[in-house]
């Protein structure tokens, strides 16, 4: 893909720190695209994102040629458009394995984590932190025997691993020791270039 292709109009409308928001902020830099970047809430442009989007929903990516809403949409998009670098394995079974598990991500542990940093009740924010830690736990197995989620290679995966690692603090929620695979995983994607640029998108 040239330098000429990827500097294509593009415009995300975001919303404060909505982890599917930054996903696809995490994307757009580890494919090294150019795109302007919009908070609906604090630009005003909630009119705005209903003309372009009949859901009213971010994230949603406006380019050139069509506008593109729903996160794993967008990403399937930006994937077909900019294949370097992957996020998905070419391998057809791999590509399943990681939907499947993207879909559990998306379905399940990101509104989890989006129901505890918006909940007002005391006692249902603990008991989202505790179903949230379990299911971090539950990787340290995994992490203790490969880099990433899947393995060596880097993938939308750890991009939306890296959004909830990235807000655990936000949560008072600091790592025991014996989660230090976990701990050092989340070390490896913060300090990629693409998520330190996404912060600051």
């Amino acid at each position: 893909m040239s330098a000429q292709n990827k500097r294509s109009t593009m415009t995300l409308y975001t919303s404060g720190n909505d982890p599917f928001c930054h996903r696809i902020k995490i994307i757009l830099a580890e494919k090294d695209i150019t795109a302007d970047i919009i908070d609906i809430e604090q630009e005003d442009k909630i009119e705005e994102l209903y003309e372009l989007n009949p859901y009213g929903k971010v994230p949603t990516l406006m380019t050139k040629d069509l506008i593109v809403y729903e996160a794993d949409i967008i990403f399937e998009y930006l994937e077909e458009r900019f294949p370097y670098p992957p996020l998905l394995s070419v391998f057809p079974l791999e590509r399943a394995q990681a939907r499947m598990l993207g879909k559990k991500i998306d379905d399940e542990w990101l509104p989890l984590l989006i129901k505890t940093l918006n909940s007002n009740s005391e006692d249902e924010k603990q008991a989202s932190k505790i179903a949230l830690l379990k299911i971090l736990f539950e990787l340290i197995p995994i992490l203790k025997k490969q880099p990433y989620l899947l393995g060596d290679d880097f993938t939308i995966l750890d991009c939306s691993m890296a959004v909830i690692l990235y807000n655990l603090p936000k949560l008072d929620i600091k790592l025991p020791e014996k989660a230090m695979p976990l701990i050092n995983y989340a070390k490896r994607l913060f300090n990629r270039p693409s998520f330190r640029k996404s912060i600051k998108m």
